[in-house]
């Protein structure tokens, strides 16, 4: 089956089974790398994080320790953006030689920065069981259900940040000024995209829509860059 054509027939399933207990690991997942993205700019461009919680709802917090305001602009664009990154950085290192590895670090990754800053049982919980799972599937030695491990990881992510950012911050913040919708985000919920608009002054729908770009683009690029490359290896040896 071609790759793309696998990305499909997981992003259909996976929105067919949007708000089933079957898909809330996944989405649980994805809030795990979004932490994980806050986390690692506030390693690089801060003083570190003292903690981070996920929980059952998909929803979670990282506890960040900015050097200053930079610093702490870098930080709060690091949610969403490096849930894509992420997500997609395990579809593209699954073609080249560290495929093999992906799950098991993955693994070892999320178990290890939960031990260490988790701030809940929940959190260290969802990290072993995870853990758990990947060590089953080595066990196994199927190199065709890892493959397809990867893929689900990977798109069903990508989807989700995609989704959270379109739902959760775009139209969540237009329904709040305008109440479109009663009753939802009638107060205003400090999610990253308000956190910058305190920052800069641009509204948070702006912030929004330019997640929202950038990763649709991300996401383009990234499908389509293999059969681009294979394209133009069949067009070298052809002119040869």
């Amino acid at each position: 089956m071609k790759q793309k054509g696998r990305y499909v027939i997981i992003l259909i399933v996976v929105i067919l089974l949007w708000n089933t207990i079957v898909i809330k690991p996944l989405k649980i997942f994805t809030v795990f790398l979004h932490e994980l993205g806050h986390s690692l700019m506030a390693v690089i461009f801060g003083n570190g994080i003292k903690g981070f919680r996920i929980n059952l709802d998909e929803s979670g917090y990282a506890i960040t320790m900015p050097k200053n305001e930079l610093s702490a602009f870098i930080i709060a664009n690091g949610g969403y953006l490096g849930s894509v990154f992420f997500a997609l950085l395990i579809l593209k290192l699954k073609n080249t030689f560290v495929k093999k590895y992906i799950l098991g670090a993955s693994a070892i990754l999320l178990l290890g920065v939960s031990i260490a800053y988790g701030k809940s049982v929940f959190t260290i919980i969802y990290a072993a069981i995870f853990a758990g799972f990947i060590l089953l599937l080595y066990m196994l030695k199927n190199e065709k259900l890892n493959d397809w491990v990867i893929d689900i990881l990977g798109v069903s992510s990508a989807a989700y940040a995609i989704y959270d950012t379109f739902v959760d911050t775009i139209l969540l913040q237009i329904n709040h000024k305008l109440g479109l919708i009663a009753g939802w985000g009638g107060q205003q919920p400090v999610t990253d995209a308000v956190i910058i608009e305190r920052m800069t002054h641009v509204p948070a729908v702006v912030w929004g829509m330019l997640w929202l770009i950038i990763a649709c683009v991300a996401v383009y690029t990234t499908i389509s860059g293999k059969k681009r490359q294979a394209a133009s290896s069949r067009g070298k040896r052809k002119t040869m």
